[in-house]
């Protein structure tokens, strides 16, 4: 269909189905790998450290793909490329459902390229896609958009290890595997090539609302995504701005999975038991959903560099005080920085890349920011790992990490100089 004919901006459309895309990528995402964690040990014969090794290979292989992924959706646009990485993630969970016994050395292999793609295909390229398609469909209203649909996929991905442990319950984790394989064939591949459109401008649209002026002879001419004003990717990788928004969060990619990943022995650090140290999560939820409702509002209004000051300064608060939690005052402090934190972190990946470098290679340049925080996540928690073996103190590894978001803020900082001295008016 024409969505050009629809009576209604298409652009509210894109938001629900992109939405969806996004929480379609759980079999893909941390929250959702976890809950068959143990299931894989059992039945493949790997340890938990074995299985944890092959995990970091395929998740920092996947990263390194991505930027290959983003360059696909400029040329093929994101309908396709969400079609591919759907049914990529089906298959991959059909053969993560037919595992079974192995030694180390087959094991290994075998799960690294197993992780490969279902990070690839879920975390990475069907998240990317279908948050590059509701970028393209607004321009004033990008960063409210996009942080309302960030917020319903926080609230989604908060309850899927629940409604994951259920479907393991009724037949076994197999066929949970199975199950989520025929949905996202049946479900979302019908979705994505129903309902998900590339672009307002191959739809014969106008960003924002309004349909495009017809030739005389009633055909829509075509008209490119963006302007030719737009940085490439090699572009805005060579420019200081994407590197002050993108350090951050990538630090925070790599940082928070560390802490999540560790979460009972960093606890056990600090004399707090299995469930006090758990219960952060609740009141940084309480704090980041608000924060992301305020950080989609304020790309849309100012610099997306003052919000990336932001999380940066947010960050190298919490990194000097999580490791306090057992006090209540910094703990306090820590969840509010966390909080803060994480609610930042929606607008940067998704807002600020289109608002500063423009729209006509965002794939591209949205796949190089995804590899960073895709890789980060990887190294997070084994660096974690090392350093405490090392130190004998997961605190000395939240003080190397506050270094990133540390870094962040001096780009921040010098590229906001910039944007004043070449303001108008400025002296």
């Amino acid at each position: 269909f024409d969505p050009s004919h629809v009576g209604f901006y298409y652009g509210w459309v894109v938001i629900v189905v992109g939405t969806i895309g996004m929480i379609a990528s759980v079999p893909g995402q941390t929250a959702g790998v976890s809950v068959f964690t143990d299931h894989l040990t059992d039945s493949t014969g790997l340890t938990r450290l074995q299985l944890s090794i092959a995990y970091l290979v395929g998740t920092g292989s996947s990263g390194l793909m991505l930027p290959r992924g983003g360059q696909a959706i400029d040329r093929y646009g994101p309908r396709i490329v969400a079609l591919f990485a759907t049914l990529g993630l089906a298959g991959t969970l059909v053969g993560f459902s037919l595992v079974g016994p192995m030694n180390i050395a087959v094991g290994m292999v075998v799960m690294s390229v197993g992780f490969g793609f279902l990070r690839f295909s879920g975390q990475g390229l069907l998240t990317l896609t279908s948050r590059t398609m509701i970028s393209q469909w607004f321009d004033r209203r990008r960063g409210v958009v996009s942080s309302v649909s960030n917020s319903f996929v926080s609230f989604a991905f908060a309850g899927s290890p629940a409604l994951l442990l259920a479907l393991t319950d009724l037949g076994g984790f197999r066929s949970a595997w199975r199950l989520l394989a025929v949905g996202l064939v049946l479900v979302m591949g019908t979705l994505i090539v129903a309902l998900y459109r590339d672009s307002p401008e191959t739809s014969g649209l106008v960003i924002d609302g309004g349909v495009a002026e017809p030739r005389p002879d009633g055909t829509v001419p075509p008209v490119a995504i963006g302007t030719d004003d737009d940085l490439t990717r090699d572009e805005a990788a060579h420019d200081v701005r994407f590197w002050a928004i993108t350090l951050p969060v990538a630090a925070l990619s790599a940082t928070g999975t560390a802490l999540t990943f560790h979460i009972v022995d960093f606890g056990a650090e600090l004399g707090l038991s299995d469930d006090e140290v758990v219960r952060i999560f609740v009141p940084i939820a309480l704090v980041s959903v608000p924060m992301t409702l305020l950080g989609g509002w304020l790309v849309d209004t100012v610099s997306p560099l003052v919000l990336a000051a932001v999380i940066s300064v947010a960050q190298i608060v919490m990194y000097l005080s999580v490791s306090h939690l057992d006090v209540p005052l910094f703990a306090v402090i820590a969840i509010a920085g966390w909080g803060v934190s994480q609610g930042c972190f929606a607008a940067l990946t998704s807002a600020a890349l289109p608002r500063l470098f423009g729209r006509r290679h965002l794939g591209a340049i949205a796949g190089l920011q995804m590899s960073t925080l895709v890789i980060g996540s990887a190294i997070g928690p084994a660096l974690f790992a090392l350093i405490h073996s090392l130190a004998g103190s997961y605190e000395v590894a939240l003080w190397v990490m506050a270094a990133a978001p540390a870094a962040g803020l001096a780009l921040t900082l010098r590229s906001l100089a910039a944007e004043d001295r070449s303001s108008p008016g400025s002296t």
